[in-house]
């Protein structure tokens, strides 16, 4: 039901075009990273996730980054530019 709910958001704020793959999974992580990696054949040291989990502490970014991925928690989301500049910014620096 959350998956279907994402997917209209997207559609929603007429967004989806601006992503080249779309995965929406509950779950395992690092299956989701998988599954987007042979999707894209983008290395995962080329991938930034934001997290909004507010499971343990730093939600899902501990797993994420033990593929390589560059993962920024955001547990209020984000909700300014600045979180959002913050992470690209380290990303770039990464």
């Amino acid at each position: 039901k959350s998956v279907d709910w994402a997917h209209n958001l997207l559609d929603q704020f007429g967004i989806r075009d601006l992503f080249h793959y779309v995965e929406i999974f509950p779950g395992d992580k690092q299956k989701h990273f998988a599954n987007l990696q042979t999707a894209s054949g983008i290395p995962y040291d080329k991938m930034l996730f934001f997290d909004d989990a507010r499971d343990g502490r730093y939600g899902n970014c501990v797993p994420v980054s033990q593929l390589g991925v560059l993962a920024a928690h955001t547990p209020g989301g984000i909700y300014t530019e600045t979180v959002f500049h913050t992470a690209i910014q380290a990303f770039k620096e990464w």
